[in-house]
């Protein structure tokens, strides 16, 4: 049985056991130390925290050094996606790009070179692989981080890549449950709504989460399925006893809400109100977002107090919470075990056979047509207009990829340049969804009919031009695949 810290004054002990929390810095700060031995269950890390693997390793042990039983998450997801790495780019390609080789061993070291990174910093979880199915081409939020847009595919590849962590000594948790693929909305801005019948949604969507006994946990979504229940999955009591349907027994990991500081949930009801909601819904875990831009401390005492004020007024019971903290330390502690039993690598062994690695991958991925490259100078142009808030990719890693190659590149800074550039490069994301970005596509192409297009969304969402680089990623591993393509003139 797991013994709860004893109580420290000003923060209660059962509330902190139900929260992952942020802060903000490389360094820990001191009063994250001391809600740490108040009993705080978890922390999560965001790339202002790991800006490198030393740094990073040496934060890591610090928390663990004030909280052996805290365990550290990290959003991770490798491609797009990345905190470990979100200075330079992921050394490893996106989860489309595994589906796309379709190779489940390969997916199996990938995400043994990933969680090797992780193990080789300290950190517990991983908050991947992503179950969502990417049936939606103008999804703005999920396409290449997902493994497909088939079920059978995504469901394999998950399970591979998920082995992969365990492998390494980390804890797994699939996202971001019932399914975010058929969306155009990104719940970091919007609460999305799928308008999918209820068999539909179960065949393209729920078939997937079969999967969830062998892993440690489930983040659920900030999204409206009617034909499933009322309310956001992440907030309503419909979503816990679907997925023990949907595996066909009782789910004994963790329910780990999706960042509750994203505006699908912060704008209504509000981060405070829909801590308390998912905690009434049977969440375990209620994930606080990110700390960048906000006070920290003050963001983990409004969700703490919010909970210790339910309590108070009844509408949440005491006992409740109290066996809710006990069962999510208990997998916690599960899963330090996990971490402290299986030996990590030297982090520049680990970093060395993840680049190696994503480079075998990313080239098996990388389709292209008509998309010859030389040494002459080449003009980037960004044509790519809705935000990409999971990743934050930019442009500049595919300039980064020519240069490392001998081209002399950048990005473009007056329009006057296209007009005089060699040889001229085009991003694409969501052209045929997004106006603004198939308008600047056409009007280009309709000046340069010579540009080679270089897409980095799902390829049904590209356009149809002849000379095009399906990239299936953003990030610098997938560039430089690309590039690497291109130079040796393949189709």
């Amino acid at each position: 049985m797991t013994t709860a810290p004893a109580p420290q004054p000003g923060w209660d002990p059962d509330v902190l056991g139900v929260l992952m929390a942020p802060f903000t810095g490389t360094e820990l700060p001191d009063w994250v130390g001391e809600v740490l031995e108040a009993g705080l269950a978890s922390v999560i890390l965001f790339g202002h925290n790991t800006p490198d693997l030393a740094t990073t390793g040496r934060l890591a042990r610090a928390i663990h050094a004030r909280s052996e039983q805290c365990v550290i998450a990290i959003d991770e997801e490798g491609g797009d996606v990345s905190r470990l790495q979100a200075g330079t780019g992921s050394a490893l390609p996106t989860a489309w790009a595994l589906g796309e080789v379709d190779d489940i061993e390969l997916t199996r070291h990938v995400g043994k070179a990933l969680g090797d990174l992780l193990a080789a910093c300290d950190l517990d979880l991983d908050l991947a692989p992503v179950l969502d199915v990417s049936t939606d081409p103008a999804n703005p939020v999920i396409g290449t981080r997902a493994f497909g847009d088939d079920p059978d595919r995504v469901a394999a590849h998950a399970r591979a890549f998920a082995t992969g962590l365990v492998e390494a000594g980390l804890g797994t948790c699939a996202k971001h449950f019932p399914g975010h693929g058929a969306t155009a909305t990104d719940s970091h801005t919007a609460l999305p709504l799928i308008e999918l019948e209820h068999r539909q949604f179960a065949t393209e969507h729920l078939a997937p989460w079969r999967i969830v006994p062998w892993l440690d946990g489930v983040m659920t979504a900030h999204v409206l399925v009617p034909a499933l229940g009322q309310g956001p999955a992440s907030l309503s009591p419909w979503a816990r006893p679907l997925l023990e349907r949907t595996i066909g027994g009782t789910f004994r990991g963790l329910l780990i809400t999706d960042a509750l500081d994203m505006a699908a949930v912060a704008t209504d009801p509000g981060s405070g109100e829909a801590a308390v909601r998912a905690l009434e819904a049977g969440a375990d875990l209620l994930c606080l977002g990110s700390s960048l831009g906000r006070d920290d401390r003050q963001l983990l005492r409004a969700a703490h107090d919010a909970v210790l004020a339910a309590v108070d007024c009844g509408r949440l019971s005491a006992s409740t919470l109290r066996e809710r903290a006990a069962h999510t330390r208990s997998v916690l502690r599960t899963l330090r075990t996990r971490r402290r039993f299986v030996p990590a690598p030297d982090p520049d062994v680990a970093l060395r056979r993840a680049e190696q690695l994503g480079a075998q991958a990313a080239a098996r991925a990388v389709r292209a047509r008509h998309a010859r490259l030389d040494l002459r100078p080449a003009l980037v142009v960004d044509l790519r207009h809705r935000a990409q808030h999971a990743s934050g990719a930019r442009s500049q890693q595919l300039v980064d990829a020519l240069r490392e190659q001998g081209v002399h590149a950048g990005i473009r800074d007056y329009p006057d340049q296209v007009d005089r550039a060699p040889q001229l490069l085009a991003l694409t994301r969501l052209p045929r969804s997004d106006p603004e970005e198939r308008d600047r596509l056409q009007a280009l192409l309709a000046r340069r009919p010579d540009t080679i297009v270089v897409h980095t969304g799902v390829p049904d969402a590209a356009s149809d031009h002849r000379r095009l680089v399906l990239a299936h990623g953003a990030g610098r591993t997938m560039m430089r695949a690309a590039v690497a393509l291109m130079m040796r003139g393949q189709s």
